[in-house]
């Protein structure tokens, strides 16, 4: 709790019960070893003063690069108890959403010259992994989002956002309650994409009861994984004989064979942008816990360290709440005609692919 409070708000601080007089051998043994390192190169003699800087910004930097990545695995490593602390709590009415904007994908033909290699325009696809708990049997369910056009913006995460939790309380009304986990790409860590949250509760019958960000290499695995399964699913098919070049190209190898179990797939040319949200939420870079309530959004720095700070909503105008819900209806209602024209194909071949799977575990 004392290394992740922050010394400057009371709000992201939080005390010990215990007093800290334990020691760990080896980060001392380290601490004393940089040290040493220090004072000898301070001692040592090089034949010019150049020699002398050089070996002295290299020993800080190495150093910084150190310590950096000792607080790196600290903040990973409690960050990470938010995602245990979830998948303790989940069952048919709570579910785990993991988000992340996958590797974009360089159209590829079955032969092509090495002119055809360049000037490649990547095809963007978004990967969500969501879990509940029924029956204390952990499920999962795959959904992909590919985009033959898209800037990978706050928009075009909020809109993915209400697809997912929109077909998910289609398919299963008994859900109620989702919690997101992301990277904190600029995408995902905006303003924009939090303030917006309680209108896609709204619009989708699923609260969005709290969103938390991982640390760098620390949190996404599940959404990499799946990709990991695409890809595979793609090469086998380019093999064959395909092509692969566009976006909806690139959803007929996932869907062949099959299909993966328990992924559903939807391609579209674009997605248009939404009008940005101006409000803003000061700091947010050094939040990375959010928490929603009715009128208003809890912030932590670290997640459970402190009360955090409360961030009231700003109450918006009648007419402008009644064109926004006017609007966000009708994004949701496009976006449900379109998942369900592009996956006739996998309604009529793998009708299996629409129900969570029971063979998860393993994954998380």
């Amino acid at each position: 709790m004392l290394a992740l409070s922050d010394s400057t708000e009371v709000h992201y601080r939080q005390r010990c019960d215990h007093d800290h007089t334990d020691r760990c051998d080896r980060c001392q043994g380290l601490l004393e070893n940089l040290v040493e390192i220090e004072r000898v190169l301070g001692e040592t003699k090089l034949p010019s003063d150049d020699d002398k800087e050089e070996a002295v910004f290299l020993f800080q930097t190495a150093k910084h690069a150190i310590l950096s990545w000792k607080s790196h695995i600290l903040r990973s490593t409690n960050q990470d108890r938010a995602r245990l602390d979830v998948l303790e709590h989940l069952d048919e009415k709570n579910i785990l959403i993991v988000n992340d904007w996958a590797m974009k994908f360089l159209p590829q033909r079955y032969r092509e010259s090495q002119a055809d290699w360049f000037g490649k325009r990547g095809i963007s696809w978004h990967i969500s992994v969501v879990y509940r708990r029924l029956d204390c049997v952990l499920q999962w369910q795959g959904f992909v989002h590919i985009i033959e056009s898209c800037n990978q913006e706050s928009s075009s995460v909020v809109k993915i956002m209400q697809d997912v939790l929109g077909t998910i309380k289609l398919d299963n009304k008994e859900v109620s309650r989702a919690y997101l986990r992301q990277d904190n790409a600029g995408c995902y860590h905006s303003s924009s994409t939090i303030l917006s949250c309680p209108l896609i509760s709204a619009s989708t019958g699923v609260k969005i009861h709290r969103i938390d960000f991982s640390d760098p290499q620390g949190g996404k695995g599940a959404a990499d994984r799946l990709a990991a399964t695409c890809k595979s699913h793609v090469r086998l098919f380019i093999n064959e004989g395909n092509d692969v070049t566009t976006a909806h190209q690139l959803k007929d190898p996932l869907l062949s064979h099959g299909g993966i179990d328990g992924v559903r797939v939807v391609a579209m040319e674009t997605i248009e942008d939404l009008v940005e949200d101006n409000r803003k939420i000061p700091t947010i870079s050094k939040l990375n816990n959010f928490a929603f309530h009715d009128d208003s959004i809890t912030a932590w720095r670290a997640y459970d360290v402190g009360k955090g700070k409360e961030i009231v909503l700003e109450k918006t105008s009648a007419g402008n709440c009644k064109w926004k819900n006017i609007c966000w209806g009708i994004i949701y209602l496009l976006f449900i005609v379109i998942f369900l024209v592009s996956n006739c194909k996998l309604c009529n071949t793998t009708g299996h692919h629409f129900n969570f799977l029971a063979n998860s575990v393993q994954l998380i």
